[in-house]
């Protein structure tokens, strides 16, 4: 794990120094002292509608386990992506799959479950950004193989729970066959018995029809966000244009990176700039803000859940 998370501060390093080449930072630091203060509130309150929804998403998923409020799974969600930003390897998920599971009383594997179908429809959602961005820009061609690998790997999972859901004594047959000991074997058929119980909305049309509209409804907050800090900063992006920005960045934390994803967040947004003809100095002012006002926002939830939950940082981070 040490190994890789060196690798991720190393690629973040690498980032950095392209991302930041040439620019002068006092320069830097005057376009960012001028950036009006209207629109960044205006786009704090609109990502803070995106967390609620979130939220209200995972209360959709998470039925067929139990039934959970959104206000009661806000919380567990934020300190979920608090997490992400302060651990590698996107370990919040786990964390977040923990501390339902300690909750509210449920299967650890099913809470799981049930964040992997919302990672399932949230990249259906973010899809959907790179398939309305694409009516009005060329995409590079690795935003592209991006674009195909996701949606290759959805179709993939929803496959796999399909089969195993529909052929589930057969799957236990087989694991039967397979001469695992004794205890091995009632322990993944307990697992496999929780994790296909969790998933078993992608079955009902009406929850993911339910799913698919907050998804959709999600991202298109996040772009409306990027949209507003945009022109927080007199920086013109089209709306349009918000959402191929959006996909790269998207783009950019599905790699190894440091927590956080430093480096690779700023060097992904201001190349898309580039794409779209805006200067790196003011490209690179926008995602800065955007960055910045993201991780601190997370920061001051994140320290508010902890609050709320009887946490701390020694608690949160020894659940990994």
């Amino acid at each position: 794990m040490r190994k890789h998370l060196w690798i991720g501060i190393l690629l973040a390093g690498v980032c950095l120094y392209f991302a930041f080449r040439g620019i002068s930072f006092r320069d830097l630091g005057a376009s960012i002292v001028h950036a009006h203060p209207g629109p960044v509130l205006l786009a704090l309150c609109l990502y803070l509608t995106g967390y609620y929804l979130r939220s209200v998403r995972w209360s959709v998923l998470i039925r067929p386990v139990q039934k959970i409020s959104a206000l009661a799974l806000g919380p567990i969600l934020v300190l979920g992506f608090f997490a992400n930003n302060i651990l590698p390897f996107r370990m919040g998920e786990f964390i977040r799959a923990h501390l339902c599971g300690t909750k509210f009383k449920i299967s650890r594997t099913a809470s799981l479950g049930s964040i992997l179908l919302e990672r399932i429809f949230d990249s259906i959602g973010f899809l959907s950004t790179f398939l309305t961005a694409s009516l009005f820009y060329p995409f590079p061609r690795y935003m592209q193989m991006s674009a195909w690998i996701l949606g290759g790997t959805c179709a993939f999972l929803i496959a796999g729970f399909l089969i195993v859901r529909v052929h589930q004594a057969a799957f236990y047959q087989l694991v039967d066959r397979s001469h695992l000991p004794a205890a091995w074997n009632s322990r993944l058929k307990h697992l496999t018995q929780h994790f296909i119980h969790s998933t078993s909305n992608i079955t009902q049309p009406r929850y993911v029809f339910e799913a698919v509209a907050l998804s959709l409804l999600i991202w298109s907050i996040e772009g409306t966000y990027l949209y507003l800090m945009a022109r927080a900063f007199d920086l013109h992006l089209l709306y349009t244009q918000s959402f191929f920005l959006l996909f790269a960045l998207g783009i950019s934390v599905t790699i190894p990176q440091a927590p956080g994803a430093f480096g690779t967040f700023e060097f992904a947004g201001s190349k898309a700039l580039a794409l779209l003809n805006i200067p790196r100095l003011q490209g690179l002012t926008v995602i800065l803000a955007v960055h910045g006002t993201q991780f601190f926002y997370i920061a001051v939830l994140g320290f508010l859940a902890m609050w709320k939950e009887g946490l701390n940082l020694h608690n949160l981070t020894s659940a990994e």
